[in-house]
């Protein structure tokens, strides 16, 4: 109750307030602006004023001549200028009254036929009010307050004008032209910021969407792998339970090595998740192609044998062209492992002189039947792309599939940031691919290879490079 009570005298209050300074400034530019009406006064002159160039008076001797003068001096024609400050408190609540009273002071100092320089110390005031509020304020709004402040203006300039009456065209345009350049400063530069935040949500919107799909890829890389492993090693111990006690031991054991491996994998990741980086998290470093080993060991657990055929000088690899290649591999091997039914499959990594190519290839015949849904080879192609590479996957001629990926290393002679190479023409498209697919862990490509189980793979035959590749 006590809160709603405040919240509705804190209006009343406001309106009190901000009553009481417009109020103020109204007075007091009523009680100042009578000072700065000219008065004529008179000037004797007792000799006259000779011209000797002529030799006659230009004011004959004993001559009192009247003029035009103001009681205000160069401080008091500020004032109604300088009493701009006490509306400075109503900008951000009500700019329209500021306009609307800034307007009204220059209508009333051009009624008491002030000098021009008074006029205008006050015109430059309620410009700068104008600047503030199309800074601040959207366009609608700073608009009317230009129009507000140029039509007391105008209106006191045209019905009283200062001095000359051959100078009113000059008047008009000046005042014309500062108010249209305030408002076209201030507007410009609240559009300009505007643009600013805009383009830094964007940013982080771009930023925090390709976090997602990174982490989607870690976790389809790691998980899908893993879970293909230990569904393949729990059908065939339950196939030779009855009669290979052995064989189904070693099966429980290779699932639970796998099964800790990616618990331990998958806690670390959510760790970070959880703590929004990866400070005092306990990781190990992101795989590569040296833990290949380890790749191969867990896949002949599953019955597919992995031969890898390094050739080319090896070298240390930047770590997110080492962990694309890792994940490449490592997709492609799961997806011979869960659908192409191939025994072995070859793993070529040959390290040119500008890029790393990742060639997998298999002998499997395909899924029957209809396609799955999987990101498999969305992710390898994003991997891909990510480096500015290039991938191309599809059936062999021979039979089986063939994944190639060329990865640019910098320092090998290429620079990251040119656009990622289109695949080649008679490269294989992922859409040809995902009507073949399996299922969520994989997306086509070795995916789309059957159940079958061939005992042997010929050795692949890689597609034919460019002179870049070699």
């Amino acid at each position: 109750m006590e809160k709603a009570e405040q919240a509705r005298r804190t209006p009343r209050s406001r309106w009190l307030v901000d009553g009481f300074l417009v109020a103020m400034y109204l007075v007091l530019v009523a009680l100042n602006t009578p000072r700065l009406r000219p008065f004529t006064d008179y000037r004797p002159y007792p000799v006259g004023l000779f011209d000797p160039r002529t030799g006659t008076y230009r004011i004959p001797p004993n001559t009192v001549v009247p003029f035009q003068n103001y009681h205000a001096d160069n401080w008091e024609q500020l004032v109604p200028a300088l009493l701009t400050i006490l509306l400075l408190p109503l900008l951000r609540r009500r700019p329209l009254v500021v306009a609307a009273c800034l307007g009204l002071t220059e209508l009333t100092v051009s009624m008491q036929q002030a000098s021009g320089n008074a006029r205008y110390f006050a015109f430059v005031a309620a410009d700068i009010v104008v600047l503030n509020i199309a800074l601040n304020r959207p366009r609608q709004t700073s608009l009317k307050a230009g129009a507000l402040v140029l039509a007391g203006a105008l209106g006191g300039i045209i019905t009283f004008p200062p001095g000359s009456s051959s100078l009113l065209n000059t008047h008009v345009v000046v005042i014309l032209l500062l108010t249209t350049v305030a408002w076209l400063v201030g507007n410009s530069i609240r559009e300009r910021r505007a643009d600013a935040v805009r383009q830094r949500a964007d940013a982080s919107a771009r930023a925090v969407a390709n976090e997602r799909l990174r982490i989607a890829r870690e976790l389809h890389d790691m998980i899908a792998h893993s879970i293909g492993i230990i569904a393949i090693q729990a059908g065939m111990g339950n196939r030779v339970i009855a009669t290979q006690p052995g064989e189904a031991r070693r099966a429980l054991q290779a699932i639970e090595e796998t099964s800790r491996d990616t618990l331990s994998q998958l806690r670390r990741t959510l760790t970070a998740l959880r703590h929004g980086d990866t400070e005092g998290t306990p990781t190990d470093p992101a795989p590569g192609l040296a833990d290949l080993d380890k790749l191969v060991a867990s896949t002949r657990h599953a019955g597919v044998l992995v031969i890898v055929e390094p050739s080319g000088m090896p070298r240390p690899l930047p770590g997110e062209v080492d962990l694309a290649a890792y994940r490449i591999i490592q997709e492609s091997v799961t997806n011979v492992v869960r659908h192409s039914g191939a025994r072995t499959c070859r793993v070529a990594v040959e390290y040119g002189q500008e890029a790393v190519t990742i060639t997998v290839a298999d002998n499997g015949h395909g899924v029957l039947g209809s396609g799955g849904t999987g990101f498999g080879m969305v992710g390898m192609r994003e991997r891909v792309t990510l480096v500015h590479g290039e991938f191309s996957a599809g059936p062999q001629p021979g039979g089986g599939f063939l994944v190639r990926a060329r990865l640019p290393v910098p320092g090998f002679g290429t620079v990251f940031g040119s656009e990622p190479v289109p695949d080649r023409p008679g490269d294989q498209s992922s859409a040809t691919h995902s009507d073949t697919g399996s299922d969520a862990g994989s997306d086509a490509g070795p995916e789309t290879n059957s159940e079958k189980m061939p005992d042997a793979v010929p050795a692949p035959t890689a597609p034919d490079r460019t002179d870049g590749d070699q």
